[in-house]
């Protein structure tokens, strides 16, 4: 919700009108479902090639990134009911219960907290080892995992429960000077404006301002630190060795920053423009509405690209991804030979040849440090 909906002059009456048509919500729908079933299939897919193999699941930042998928996993999944709110539902929040709209602005403020502070996790932890390496090697998994809770637990009180008190679905009344007048159906609570707009004050800036800016100053720090290194011309083989794999993880952690601020730039641009009060015309009803519709575009956009991001910027995330592909899913395709061939042909031999590489790999990964990517 945007503060421009809380706060539009009401100065100028105007007949109502949904703002959305057919082609608009048409056009939406195809898009939001889209990134929908993208969403879903990626990060399910990246969560299930981490849980698969041991050497990913026990790499101490393919633990954010697990975490990380899971977040934007849930995203996608209430992604619906977004589109809901702002096309069909805008006007009677129905047949659809009213706890779902609870549940979807719930949901949605706990994963956006939860995505930047991950995001910034990500980074002080790869600069902890870029920087300082004898520390950073120290570090555990479960001092990963306690973090991650910290996180989930931070988000969960402050973005799941308050919004599941403050968010509520009800008909407005189109023809009065409310100022809910305009709301969409699923949208806070009159009663409960004030609690809204500081809460927005306090936790926007804590969890998603502040977070972007540390994010941006980490990296920085890490391309300057990654620049001194390799200027020195006293290297030997294994400081080289040493300097490609860090850049292969820093080019990891800058493609997934990429994506974060595709998301979060549309995302604060939107708020710093409902922050302002706008005359009561339709003109700025339906700039409202499309540039909320947008910037949410580029929030989906943004974790569908992150699970291509995870596999482009790590060479183990790609081999086993491969691997999964080819063991789980591709096994199952029976391709049938355009030509003719014998029972006795090599074919079985070939598959087991096949087989006996990709476990020789597996194996070969199993056996490398879990602190690497």
């Amino acid at each position: 919700m945007s503060l421009f909906e809380v706060s539009m002059s009401t100065n100028t009456n105007s007949t109502y009108e949904p703002p959305f048509d057919s082609i608009g919500i048409a056009i939406s729908a195809v898009i939001i479902f889209t990134f929908l079933v993208l969403g879903v299939v990626g990060n399910s897919l990246t969560l299930a090639v981490i849980l698969t193999y041991k050497e990913l699941n026990n790499n101490l930042f393919m633990r954010f990134i697990f975490s990380l998928c899971i977040s934007d996993l849930l995203s996608a999944l209430i992604s619906w009911l977004f589109l809901y709110r702002r096309t069909w539902g805008f006007d009677v929040w129905d047949p659809i219960p009213a706890v779902f709209c609870k549940f979807y602005w719930a949901t949605d403020i706990m994963t956006s907290y939860a995505t930047a502070l991950h995001v910034l996790s990500f980074a002080i932890v790869r600069f902890i080892s870029v920087q300082y390496p004898v520390q950073y090697n120290k570090m555990k998994l479960i001092h990963a995992n306690i973090w991650i809770v910290g996180i989930w637990v931070a988000c969960i009180i402050s973005g799941f429960i308050p919004s599941m008190f403050i968010f509520g679905a009800k008909a407005r009344d189109r023809e009065s000077s409310s100022p809910d007048s305009r709301w969409p159906s699923c949208t806070a609570n009159l009663a409960d404006l004030d609690k809204y707009i500081l809460y927005q004050k306090v936790a926007y800036p804590l969890f998603l301002y502040i977070p972007t800016i540390g994010v941006v100053i980490t990296c920085i720090l890490i391309a300057v630190t990654l620049k001194k290194r390799s200027g020195s011309a006293n290297l030997n083989k294994k400081e080289e060795r040493r300097l490609r794999k860090e850049r292969q993880a820093v080019l990891q952690l800058i493609l997934i920053i990429i994506s974060f601020l595709l998301g979060y730039i549309p995302f604060t641009a939107y708020e710093f423009w409902g922050a302002n009060t706008h005359p009561r015309e339709r003109y700025y009803f339906l700039v409202d509405n499309w540039f909320g519709m947008i910037e949410y575009f580029c929030l989906r956009f943004s974790e569908c690209l992150n699970p291509v991001f995870y596999n482009l910027g790590s060479t183990k995330m790609r081999t086993y991804t491969k691997m999964f592909l080819k063991k789980k899913v591709f096994c199952c395709i029976e391709w049938q030979p355009t030509t003719p061939m014998s029972p006795t042909s090599n074919t079985r031999g070939n598959k087991s040849g096949v087989n006996t590489i990709a476990n020789s790999v597996d194996a070969t990964l199993e056996n490398t440090n879990h602190h690497n990517v």
